[in-house]
């Protein structure tokens, strides 16, 4: 580790300099090193740089004279960045993909590593209590209290790269990609989005945005030398400036705040593409006057109150530049006029300072006497200030390290989804924020994996601190070690020895009660573990259930909550008396009721007053709150509670070898059970098949049974037609042997009137006989036709 001594820094001109350590290659050739990254504290107090070789500098500019010192390495980093929550730890991207928190005067080996990107990440951005950074495919934003990713948004970068995205003090996230396009979304609405039509403002090939210190515009720059201004509430265009054409493109812009903006910041530091530094007024639409030209610059960083503009140029020195002194002579005689009635007012504290103060107020106006006289006073705590007044109460440290710790070495994400299978939440933040939670306690206490209950207990106190995932933990930790003790002696069974103590105290407080029970064949498993497991939340209201744990975490002793229990069938007996099954029974141990809290606690508190010491729970309970350490991991859990063939015979390899022994049984059944519906499946099929083949060979037999019967009645007609139309043809040649005659003896005789009379007859049946004939023949053929016709094919 280097040697932390304070060294000035080298004054040139207006400005001072920074000049990285050269350092000698294999050849013994001196290499220059050069500065890459910078960032200002939230206080503009001070300045930490990091080089090209990941050696970090901390530059202090309380003092006449600035003056730095070494950090020593922290590595290779993509960006360098002060935590706006404690500006002692620094945040710094690295190039192997992870972010590294540190504080600035520990140990250089002490730092925390955060994992999540993929790709190294290149930018960060804040807002309140999260911050955001990106890389080329992914953006993803993390809570700053506790450094753990509160989401990550769903980009499709298949076939672009994110340019840069970035918050804006209003909550806005936008998201600029290498084909210009522009996504929006506001931080408590991310499941909507807005697309940015930028085509529509005569602008392309974007190469920076920036938001005003008030979020409510944004500036946009093109290489076509146009600026643009955007109303982050409707995303219209406020102005449009075209810059000169001796200006060469814009390369990076930085805005420069006054003193009297109010965060509409006019001034605009911007690089244009032949690395030379221009001042913009956007206000006028006109270039200010620089004293000093500035060139040859690589990156610039202004501080948020406008002071200093720190430079890193093409030969890797670092310049820091006050600047009053770049623009004309008004501001300056502004700066002497502030320095002389700064010499006659006392110097101000640092934010530090101003934030140490106020944590001892709030523990001084938060101290329990004084809690517990808002409780008699209101009955309950603010909604607003319940996680600060909570975690006040049970001292709870923000082990930051030791989250982070858990967090880096959670491995088995199964269970905690097997856990949330029957536990259902429309709301996504709810389920991620469950899950991380469940996957921090299993890696904490590995045999919770085993803990059916464990969702329904912690989820109501995760409610509480929603936001603020480190100290959801945390909470939930101290209730797991205070309020739960002795739960799990025979694990995975109920903790029958604390249902026996509720049962011992039941029997002397209300006799008559316990004896309903037992007609009614309840054990204290159905009427007591049921309130246990979910603390309650399931038979009160959610602002019930608060109350109660208002007073139960601020009257300091555990066991209370189990005199809670017993509590609540007392004052519901006169339900219970009512219900006469043991499912009705049941059933109202798992639905919501109408007690309050504050009779609740009133019971309660009157069986802990009168319960006797061979009975109270104290005697075999601690009953004083074990706080978690500020430093270090946190404490292990349930180590003599659980069964010893647990603990001693059984380790927790073997227990996860069992279950995926467990695992594994189930996927050899559900394979077996698809096997035998298969077969199943086939045997109906073939049998199925064969009767469809008999019940066809059973019509066919039928049809031709038919169609020989029909062959018989066929020719018995035909032989009848035969004979019909022999004797027809016989008649017909008679006939017209006699019309011969007829004829011949009309030429003979034709002076007989009678024989004429009879001819004219005769012809005239004739032809009567040939029609009745024709037509005779015509119906035989139909009826041979449909036959043809109706006849089965084999």
């Amino acid at each position: 580790m280097h040697c932390r001594k304070w060294v000035k820094l080298k004054k040139s001109s207006d400005w001072y300099e920074l000049e990285a350590e050269s350092i000698k290659d294999i050849r013994q050739c001196l290499v220059r090193i050069n500065f890459v990254q910078i960032a200002y504290a939230c206080d503009n107090e001070r300045l930490i740089a990091i080089d090209s070789k990941g050696i970090a500098y901390y530059i202090d500019l309380t003092n006449v004279h600035p003056s730095y010192q070494k950090l020593g390495s922290i590595g290779q980093a993509c960006f360098v960045a002060f935590n706006p929550i404690d500006n002692s730890e620094i945040i710094i991207g690295l190039t192997t993909a992870d972010i590294k928190l540190m504080k600035i005067h520990a140990n250089i080996k002490e730092f925390c590593l955060i994992s999540g990107h993929k790709l190294p990440p290149t930018n960060i951005s804040f807002y309140k209590d999260y911050c955001l950074t990106f890389s080329y495919k992914e953006v993803i934003i993390w809570h700053l209290k506790s450094f753990s990713k509160a989401h990550q948004l769903h980009i499709n970068t298949k076939n672009v790269s994110i340019k840069k995205a970035s918050f804006s003090n209003l909550g806005h996230i936008v998201v600029l990609y290498h084909n210009d396009s522009v996504q929006t979304w506001m931080l408590n609405q991310l499941d909507t989005d807005t697309k940015l039509d930028i085509k529509k403002f005569s602008i392309r090939n974007i190469k920076d945005f920036v938001f005003t210190q008030n979020g409510r515009a944004m500036i946009i720059a093109s290489t076509q030398n146009k600026i643009i201004v955007l109303n982050t509430y409707n995303w219209n265009m406020i102005k449009s400036w075209s810059l000169p054409e001796k200006f060469i493109g814009v390369k990076q812009m930085s805005i420069v705040p006054l003193p009297l903006d109010s965060g509409a910041n006019q001034i605009l530091a911007v690089i244009s593409s032949n690395c030379m530094v221009y001042i913009l007024n956007l206000n006028l639409s006109r270039f200010i006057h620089m004293k000093h030209e500035i060139n040859n610059v690589k990156k610039i960083v202004v501080s948020s109150d406008g002071r200093y503009m720190t430079i890193i140029d093409k030969q890797g020195f670092l310049k820091l530049i006050l600047c009053d002194k770049l623009f004309s002579s008004e501001p300056m005689r502004t700066e002497k006029l502030e320095k002389l009635e700064n010499k006659c007012r006392p110097k101000a504290h640092k934010i530090n300072d101003h934030l140490q103060c106020i944590r001892q107020n709030i523990k001084q106006e938060l101290h329990l006497d004084r809690l517990l006289l808002i409780l008699q006073e209101f009955g309950t705590f603010p909604d607003k200030y319940r996680p600060l007044i909570w975690s006040t109460i049970l001292k709870l440290p923000a082990n930051k390290t030791a989250f982070i710790s858990l967090m880096n070495n959670v491995t088995q994400r199964e269970v905690s989804l097997n856990f949330l299978k029957n536990y259902h939440l429309a709301d996504r933040s709810k389920v991620s924020l469950l899950t991380m939670i469940i996957d921090c306690l299993i890696q904490w206490c590995p045999l919770l994996a085993q803990t059916s209950f464990l969702p329904n207990l912690i989820f109501p106190f995760l409610m509480v601190f929603q936001k603020d995932q480190l100290f959801a933990l945390e909470l939930v930790l101290s209730i797991l070690v205070n309020y739960c003790q002795k739960w799990f002696e025979y694990h995975p069974l109920p903790p029958l020895n604390i249902l026996g103590i509720i049962e011992n105290i039941l029997l002397r407080a209300d006799p008559q009660l316990l004896n309903v029970f037992c007609e009614r064949g309840i054990t204290s498993i159905e009427y007591a573990w049921p309130l246990l497991q979910t603390t309650m939340s399931e038979v009160l209201s959610g602002d019930e259930w608060l109350i109660l744990w208002d007073h139960l975490l601020s009257f300091q002793t555990s066991t209370l909550f189990l005199m809670c229990i017993i509590a609540y069938s007392i004052c519901s007996r006169n339900i219970i008396f009512m219900l006469h099954t043991a499912e009705d029974l049941k059933r109202f141990y798992r639905t919501q009721g109408h007690i309050r809290a504050k009779e609740l606690l009133k019971v309660a508190q009157h069986l802990d007053q009168d319960v006797p010491h061979r009975l109270h729970p104290n005697l075999y309970l601690r009953n004083k709150l074990i706080q978690l350490p500020k430093k270090g991991p946190y404490p292990p859990f349930v180590l003599e509670d659980y069964p010893k063939f647990l603990t001693e015979e059984l380790n927790i390899s073997q227990l996860q070898k069992l279950q995926k022994q467990k695992q594994i049984l189930q996927r050899y059944k559900q394979q077996a059970v698809l096997t035998e519906e298969k077969r199943l499946n086939n045997a109906a099929k073939t049998f199925m098949e064969e009767i469809h083949k008999k019940r066809l060979h059973e019509v066919k037999k039928s049809f031709q049974a038919q169609l020989y019967n029909k062959e018989l009645e066929l020719n018995e007609i035909m032989e009848q037609m035969k004979g019909e139309v022999a004797s027809y043809k016989h008649m017909e040649r008679k006939l017209s042997h006699i019309l011969t005659n007829s004829e011949s003896e009309t030429y003979s005789s034709t002076d007989s009137e009678n024989t004429s009379k009879m001819n004219n007859k005769e012809l005239r049946n004739c032809t009567k006989l040939q029609r009745d004939v024709a037509r005779l023949e015509d119906e035989v053929q139909n009826v041979l036709d449909e036959l043809r016709c109706n006849r089965p094919t084999s």
